[in-house]
């Protein structure tokens, strides 16, 4: 199945299938039901399902006005069993309402056609609605424009068709109806998206008759009439408004360019160079009306389908690159369908022709070229229309090629367009020609051939031809505007360029050697020693053919073959012998023919025999003519020079040809020659008859006839051309094997295995002028660490995958189906919430428990432990001046100095009163909860236990600017002095003054003093706040509640899978130990910085710096197992003072299986970052910490310590800094138009309890499976 991850809202998939659905009563008044003649009504189920191996998820289906509505009265029966199979398959319907057909008793220029329609419109809404997701997509009116054309030539049979001025009146109506037709839409779904269809096209005068330029420039406006109606810029009495053009739909084909007056069309399969590229057309509409814009109808008939698909996909990266917003390719029609005015005729458009003479009668058989063509189509918009679509960063995450050619791009098509236009997928291409002489400043002449490539043609005041060293210092600064920042690949089809090397930093060298340069007429002097100083630098080398790979092979290590390929595709069209060319249709037959370069390797000799034995033998010659005198070429009455053809039109020459030859003289320059022609020629099944070319004799000589002298020569083309069936049928065999084991995606997919495979030489990093920050940015950049070795037959395809396997992750797996991926980089799952068993002791990382004000959460607790759990009450104390309180610590003073209960007293009531009392109706019953900051409880520093009614709410009497205003402001100096100060330095690392305050809420408690006072005159026996009361499982720690979630998760996990790195734009992710898989949506529980690094270049700078500026938080855990049972009753405790530990959590008391027979285990918890890094590590560290326990009564001095080990964090706790909002909220919107939903702690930035993990996770799961569902993401988000 084809993999079609870069579709954009609010489609849900990029690849589209159109059904053909003109339901209007033609000029002979034949009345069209399409889908029914089609037997698309009867093979519905079919006909979705053949959609699931092409990956194509979203169609466009017609309701048929015409067909729906009789005497007033409306029948939907026929889109029912569309609507529900499509939802049952998961299928999004984009439906037409009017497909050039209305009512029979419909007028179409009477004032009720527009409410007339818009009833209808609003009753089809109403019947759709069960069926369609929160914003569906509908088109009023097919093709306003082509609709007005067609009644101006009476096209159609209705009522008034001979109306004075169809065309522009009905266009007209047809705008009015539209609109009407859309308010009536938006009454039922407000949110649905409009989809507003027609023709593009492109107009010429005929180049000898500019007299009609001016209609040419009518017509080609004329394709804006009905837009600019719409959205209100021409005719606004209409009612044309903007929202009213919400997507442009543009509907293409291969006949939509013509002349003016002649009506000759300029036709593509010829490769007319008068014909605008399809990328600059949706380039100008896109400019025009600022609109996403979806190639809405597209195909070719017959023959060519598969490499007008193709080029349709090419087209769309094209526009993309170019900035156009295209969301979408819809192949129509899918299915076949005949012709409207004779019903007989199939116009074999579809990727399914249609088998009329089969036992079941319209069976759907598979176009073979048309679906290679697709798949290739596909692969190429997978990589790159996500790329560069507007949302991302056009040009990031890709290495770059820069490639030195001495044939420019728009030269004979052959090798190295063929390749490098095909590794443009997965590399910048950068094509740089040989210089050509301008007396001006020298520059760079930038082209874009084709999808990510690059040509750069340098204009030097320089006469030396070629890479010439008078042309370095010239081209040296020229370079420095093409080369990227980081290595590039620097690949060699000519070693003269080898001194333009140095500058530029190569991370791999590349030499493609495609011919013996050496041996060519007026090849340069210094070509054998550049390529001697090109093989012992290069990493890789390429050879062309069998030839050339003996010669080099024993001169590089690394050297492989790849001999000249051919493209099928675009070959098969000469398989149809009923294509013709022009320029060859007066001449006769047989026809023996020849396309390529004349130049010296050409034996003119030969074709002069071929011409003077038979005089009736038409011989064509096509192709430019090089380093020869044209007049030395053989001139006769059946002898014709073509000249140069575009790559487009071969095939259609070969289609008109008996014998094709390879007449190629035997001489140092065709030595080692692997043609391209060849295969070509195999492609079109003709015989062929060549001259003994080693790489062409040796593979192909069973299947090309061979000979050298003239008479020879003559007599293999006799026999080419007396062939018996028999013998064709069994050279077409032949040829079909060597065809099925080459293409050149399989070269260009074996040469990207080996470019990725290679160890380049030690990457150089050019520094930019503007650095990207003061310091530097390589951890911005890291390269992803993957191995390169590792196998894969291909790119494992995924609809979700989730980032990391911790409380978060294993949530979202329990929430989404089978087609999930859950990727951990540990052994095992759980994230922080693992646990580590040492000696007996099960310690977890970090001191968690389980408590929850959440009804689902809480029947979580019981679905994933059942009887494995167990209740108590918290044990929370603070330990300060030399004595226990509990905590939290401003509620419970009792037992402290008296003169730090005064301070607390006294300050407690300056913070709530100062010199003023508060007005009566201050106190406030609306909370915002503070959420606890850390992980350890402290919520109820903020919230006074706000469970336990120790404070009385009010708003603060203004902003604190600061947390250390807002704790001086809310617990007044003695508090702030005693414990919320030291403490939390203790646990933030950095000046309190550094943290913004929004994380404690719009709304904060303020003390009760009457209760702080209770608290410290006398012991506080109850415990305070929202976790008062906890649970843990009886076994397995913490462990065990993570474990619990793995006999419910559908989808697959992998443990020890570490993500190395992330593409966003392709979709894709790669693990360290090689495989890649690619996603739909992404689910990312990791660190955001850590996952923007993954990203890379891909993320745009300022979303790199602003991951970068997020802050954090690490903890060490130094784990204790003791060798003595019940060392305290406690739970957590808190130290504010000088221990190297902020908090111990006793994980000895959150279970009784935490400890082994005489033992018990205590967690010391200790901040650590930049501005606060740890005093000691290792065997030191613990120390410190068992002294630290002794000095604070924790432990005795004759306490044996049976095992000690340390857990680290590095990311703890999210810092809330002053620009972590805004960071956050940068990289958040990036990562949210990439299918990146972010879940979690550490994810979102934002601090979570294990218990909020597991609403993130459920929430995230139901954000992608509404994606999916095409429910999300389809709001107008323009």
């Amino acid at each position: 199945m084809a993999d079609d991850d870069n579709a954009a809202a609010p489609f849900l998939s990029y690849w589209q299938a159109g059904y053909e659905g003109a339901d209007h009563v033609t000029h002979a008044g034949l009345a069209l039901d399409m889908n029914r003649t089609t037997g698309h009504l009867d093979r519905v189920a079919e006909d979705y399902a053949l959609l699931h191996q092409f990956g194509i998820r979203t169609v466009r289906e017609s309701i048929g006005w015409r067909l729906a509505e009789r005497d007033g009265r409306f029948d939907f029966s026929s889109l029912r069993q569309r609507a529900s199979i499509a939802r049952d398959l998961g299928l999004q319907i984009c439906w037409t309402f009017c497909h050039y057909g209305w009512p029979d008793d419909v007028d179409l220029f009477s004032p009720q056609f527009a409410p007339r329609f818009a009833r209808f419109c609003r009753a089809a809404a109403e019947y759709l609605a069960p069926f369609s997701g929160a914003a569906p997509i509908y088109s009023p009116i097919n093709e306003i424009s082509f609709t007005s054309w067609g009644l101006s030539v009476h096209m159609f049979r209705c009522l008034n068709m001979d109306h004075e001025h169809p065309g522009h009146h009905g266009k007209r109506q047809l705008v009015r109806a539209t609109i009407a037709g859309c308010d009536a839409i938006w009454q039922v779904h407000p949110q649905a998206r409009i989809l507003q269809c027609d023709p593009l096209i492109h107009v010429i005068a005929p180049p000898d008759n500019p007299a009609w330029d001016n209609s040419a420039h009518v017509w080609r406006e004329a394709q804006f009439e009905a837009w600019d109606m719409l959205c209100g810029r021409i005719e606004p009495e209409l009612g044309g408004a903007e929202r009213y053009l919400d997507l442009i739909g543009l509907n293409y084909y291969h006949s939509n360019q013509w002349e003016s007056g002649s009506n000759l069309r300029l036709w593509w399969h010829l490769g007319d160079a008068r014909r605008l590229p399809l990328h600059v057309l949706q380039k100008e509409v896109f400019e025009r009306y600022q609109r996403p814009l979806l190639l809405a109808e597209t195909s070719h008939v017959g023959s060519g389908r598969g490499v007008w698909i193709r080029e349709m996909a090419e087209q769309a990266a094209l526009a993309m690159q170019h900035g156009t917003d295209l969301r979408g390719i819809c192949i129509y029609p899918v299915i076949d369908r005949p012709d409207w005015e004779d019903p007989n005729f199939w116009h074999h458009s579809g990727l399914w022709d249609v088998g009329l003479g089969a036992p079941d009668g319209l069976q759907r058989n598979l176009s073979a070229p048309y679906a290679m063509g697709l798949r290739q189509a596909q692969s190429l918009t997978a990589h790159l229309c996500s790329l560069y679509a507007p949302s991302g960063r056009g040009g990031a995450g890709m290495r770059t090629i820069i490639v030195f050619s001495h044939l420019r791009w728009n030269f004979v098509y052959q090798r190295p367009q063929q390749l490098l236009s095909r590794l443009a997928q997965f590399y910048h291409v950068v094509f740089v020609e040989e210089p050509l002489f301008d007396e001006g400043p020298a520059r760079l002449e930038l082209s874009t051939p084709a999808p990510n490539v690059t040509v750069c043609l340098p204009r030097t005041p320089v006469q030396a031809a070629g890479f010439h060293d008078d042309q370095l210092a010239a081209l040296q600064p020229l370079l420095l505007q093409i080369t990227p920042a980081l290595d590039p690949i620097v690949w060699f089809y000519t070693p003269m360029a080898l001194p333009l090397l140095p500058g530029l930093h190569a991370g791999l060298v590349v030499y493609d050697c495609m011919d013996e340069l050496s041996a060519f007429k007026n090849a340069p002097k210094q070509v054998l020693q550049r390529e001697t100083a090109l093989l012992a630098r290069a990493d890789l080398v390429f050879a062309g053919g069998p030839s050339l790979y003996e010669a080099k092979r024993t001169r590089h290590t690394n050297a492989h073959c790849f001999s000249s390929s051919v493209d099928v595709v675009h070959f098969e069209q000469a398989l149809d012998r009923n294509n013709h060319h022009p320029a060859q249709q007066d001449i006769g037959r047989p026809r023996l023919g020849y396309y390529g370069v004349i130049d010296e390797r050409f034996d003119a000799s030969l074709i002069a025999a071929l011409a003077d034995a038979h005089s009736h033998w038409q011989i064509v010659v096509v192709g430019p003519v090089l380093k020869i005198d044209p007049a030395s070429l053989p001139q006769r009455q059946n002898i014709h020079y073509l000249g140069q053809q575009p790559y487009q039109s071969l095939p259609h020459f070969l289609a008109g040809w008996d014998v094709c030859l390879l007449p190629f003289a035997r001489n140092d320059a065709t030595r080692f020659i692997s043609p391209t022609k060849v295969l070509e020629y195999m492609a079109a099944q003709l015989p062929i008859v060549s001259t003994s070319i080693a790489d062409v004799a040796a593979p192909y000589g069973h299947i090309v006839r061979i000979a050298d002298e003239a008479a020879d020569f003559v007599r293999a083309c006799e026999e080419a051309l007396a062939m018996t069936p028999p013998q064709r049928a069994a050279m077409v065999a032949d040829m079909a094997l060597v065809l099925a084991a080459t293409s050149w995606d399989r070269t260009a997919r074996q040469m990207h295995a080996l470019l990725e495979a290679t160890d380049p030489a030690q990457p150089l990093l050019i520094e930019p002028a503007d650095s990207l920050a003061p310091n530097d940015t390589a951890a911005l950049d890291t390269p992803a660490n993957v191995n390169p070795l590792r196998s894969q037959a291909a790119m494992l395809p995924v609809q979700c995958a989730i980032i990391g396997a911790g409380p978060t992750g294993l949530s979202a797996a329990y929430h989404l189906g089978a087609d999930t991926l859950l990727l951990e980089k540990n052994a095992t799952v759980g994230g922080w919430c693992r646990s580590v068993r040492d000696q007996g002791f099960t310690f977890d990382y970090a001191g968690h428990i389980m408590f929850s004000n959440d009804a689902y959460v809480l029947n979580l607790y019981r679905v994933l432990l059942g009887a494995n759990i167990h209740w108590q009450n918290r044990e929370a104390w603070v330990y300060s001046k030399q004595v226990y309180t509990r905590y939290p610590f401003q509620g419970a003073l009792f037992g402290l100095p008296p003169a730090v209960i005064k301070e607390c007293i006294v300050g407690a009531m300056q913070a709530r009163y100062g010199h003023a009392a508060p007005a009566a109706n201050q106190a406030s019953a609306c909370v915002t909860p503070v959420e606890d900051c850390c992980a350890d409880g402290t919520a109820g520093i903020a919230n006074g236990a706000a469970g336990g009614g120790i404070g009385s709410i009010a708003p603060l009497k203004r902003d604190a600017a600061n947390f250390e205003e807002f704790i001086y402001q809310v617990w007044g100096a003695g508090i702030a002095k005693h414990f919320a100060i030291p403490y939390n330095k203790k646990l933030w690392t950095v000046p309190l003054s550094d943290m913004e305050t929004s994380w404690l809420g719009g709304r904060v408690p303020l003390p009760d003093l009457e209760e702080i006072i209770d608290g410290a005159l006398q012991p506080v026996a109850r415990p305070m706040g929202p976790n008062a009361r906890f649970a843990y499982p009886l076994q397995g720690g913490f462990q065990s509640l993570m474990n619990g979630f793995l006999p419910h998760i559908k989808g697959q996990l992998e443990v020890n899978a570490d993500v190395v790195q992330l593409l966003p734009d392709q979709h894709v992710l790669a693990l360290a130990d090689g495989r890649r898989f690619r996603y739909q949506h992404l689910i990312s529980t990791m660190p955001l910085p850590e996952l923007i690094r993954l990203i890379g270049e891909q993320a745009p700078l300022d979303v790199r710096l602003a991951a970068r500026g997020l802050r954090h938080v690490s903890v060490r855990c130094v784990n204790l197992g003791i060798g003595r049972e019940d060392v305290t009753e406690k739970h957590w405790v808190y130290y504010p003072e000088q221990t190297i530990f902020h908090r111990i959590f006793v994980q000895g008391n959150a279970s009784p299986d935490c400890n082994p027979p005489g033992g018990f285990g205590l967690t010391c918890e200790i901040s650590y970052s930049p501005t606060k890094p740890l005093p000691l590590t290792g065997q030191a560290l613990i120390d410190r910490c068992v002294a630290d326990c002794i000095e604070v009564g924790m432990l005795r001095p004759d306490d044996v310590v049976l095992t000690a080990n340390q857990v680290d964090m590095p990311y703890a706790y999210v810092l809330y800094d002053h620009a972590r909002a805004s960071n956050v909220a940068l990289v958040k919107a990036w990562l949210a138009r990439h299918d990146i939903t972010l879940a979690g702690r550490y994810s979102e930035w934002e601090y979570y309890n294990s218990d909020h993990a597991f609403i993130a996770g459920k929430k995230a799961a139901q954000a992608v499976m509404a994606q999916v569902a095409g429910v999300s993401r389809n709001a107008v988000a323009e």
